[in-house]
């Protein structure tokens, strides 16, 4: 990865935590040149002012579709609610039968709404499915619960259920002063 261009782009305030960030995005560049994806194909719902666009724009060549709910806080591409069926519609008709190369969840962090964003849109990727904040208050009596979806779906995996048997799972998170984390679901067997 371009080192300078990421601390470049990281002087922009990306809605990420850099070390985890870093991370994350150097394995997504490794995982797409083992399989020769050169324009990969990026959807990141709950785009929030679209700062991380052109990381994925300017790092990895993506095509990057943002998806939000509204639009007060940047333009996103699609501008509706991830778990509205016309939503859903309008990025197929723009992916015109693509699969998507890497999904990013960071949308509404309610379990129950995590885990529909994450069967509403998982069956389109064929390669990474990330889910973002997924240490976020795991030891805080809050209702945002990524942490816990990400738990059930991480034993899902062991187990080998819902066609997850060949799958790989990361998870990127920092233990000290912050608490949000990144996991990633590797749905292709590496080779």
């Amino acid at each position: 990865m371009n080192l300078e261009l990421f601390d470049k782009l990281m002087k922009e305030k990306p809605f990420q935590y850099k070390p985890e960030w870093w991370m994350f995005l150097s394995i997504c560049e490794l995982y797409l040149k083992r399989y020769e994806i050169d324009n990969p194909v990026v959807v990141e719902l709950g785009s929030q002012m679209g700062r991380q666009k052109r990381f994925w724009k300017k790092l990895l060549n993506a095509e990057h579709i943002g998806i939000d709910v509204t639009d007060e806080r940047g333009v996103p591409d699609i501008l509706g609610d991830t778990q509205d069926p016309k939503t859903l519609e309008t990025l197929k008709d723009k992916l015109n039968g693509r699969s998507i190369n890497i999904l990013f969840i960071d949308a509404c962090h309610y379990y129950g709404a995590v885990k529909r964003d994450f069967q509403i849109y998982s069956p389109l990727c064929s390669d990474i499915v990330a889910l973002h904040d997924i240490e976020s208050y795991r030891y805080k009596d809050k209702k945002t619960r990524v942490w816990k979806f990400w738990d059930e779906l991480k034993l899902d995996i062991h187990k080998g259920m819902n066609g997850y048997r060949d799958s790989l799972i990361l998870s990127i998170h920092e233990h000290r002063d912050h608490n949000l984390g990144i996991g990633l679901l590797i749905k292709r067997k590496i080779k």
